[in-house]
């Protein structure tokens, strides 16, 4: 079941979007929730009272505040960097200002139906991912945890530690054997002692990045070309 939000002031682009999902669940079989908003102000209340989406239908254009201060405090305030957003505008000139949301794409108004369809496909793909395990040993215990929940893992010799949205989780393992298991869910080698979770990452510089819990980690010389490659590959959707 997906979880979508459409949050525009124009009841018009609500019900196309709307209708277009509709039209796809029928068509695809796929389960699926609608919620409408038409401010930014009630998404966000709704947002606080701990009600969250798969894929955000957002809005930039609002009276108040716009949808990408809303997207910044989704992602800064709330700390939720799985809510896939997709910006809708009818104006082109947003490209800079989007980049710190960390968007899934933007669509321009009059809204193109493949093009809609395009992005929420791509939305339950990345989706489906957020609700995978990640499943480790620490002593005679088995331990399972969301996979979107991993910030990234640290190699300690023959053990790994593991930094999770909430806390650290230290057991016995390898890097490489993690990476096997988890490159599918855009896990990425940043050094031979790091791997980490792409999702997770709010800045990029030359030599670092800097983790959504604020963590500034290394990139090593050797990895540097390969890890802006990654980011090119993936901001195009690729």
């Amino acid at each position: 079941m997906y979880r979508i939000a459409i949050c525009d002031d124009e009841i018009a682009i609500c019900a196309q979007i709307e209708k277009i999902l509709l039209d796809y669940r029928e068509a695809a079989h796929v389960e699926m929730t609608i919620d409408i908003y038409f401010s930014a102000e009630e998404l966000y209340r709704f947002l606080l009272d701990g009600v969250d989406y798969d894929i955000l239908f957002l809005d930039i254009e609002f009276k108040q505040e716009n949808g990408i201060q809303v997207g910044e405090r989704i992602r800064d305030e709330l700390r939720n960097e799985t809510m896939q957003i997709v910006y809708i505008s009818g104006k082109q000139s947003y490209a800079i200002d989007l980049f710190n949301t960390r968007p899934l794409n933007f669509l321009v108004k009059p809204l193109d139906y493949q093009k809609v369809i395009q992005v929420f496909r791509k939305g339950m793909e990345l989706s489906n991912k957020k609700h995978q395990y990640f499943t480790y040993k620490q002593g005679k215990n088995i331990k399972k945890i969301l996979v979107k929940d991993i910030l990234y893992f640290e190699s300690l010799n023959r053990q790994v530690r593991m930094k999770t949205v909430r806390d650290t989780a230290i057991f016995y393992g390898s890097l490489e054997d993690i990476y096997e298991e988890l490159h599918a869910y855009q896990f990425f080698y940043i050094h031979k002692s790091y791997l980490v979770n792409y999702n997770h990452i709010i800045e990029f510089y030359y030599e670092k990045v800097i983790m959504s819990d604020r963590t500034a980690l290394p990139i090593s010389q050797s990895r540097r070309k390969a890890m802006r490659d990654v980011q090119i590959r993936i901001e195009k959707g690729e």
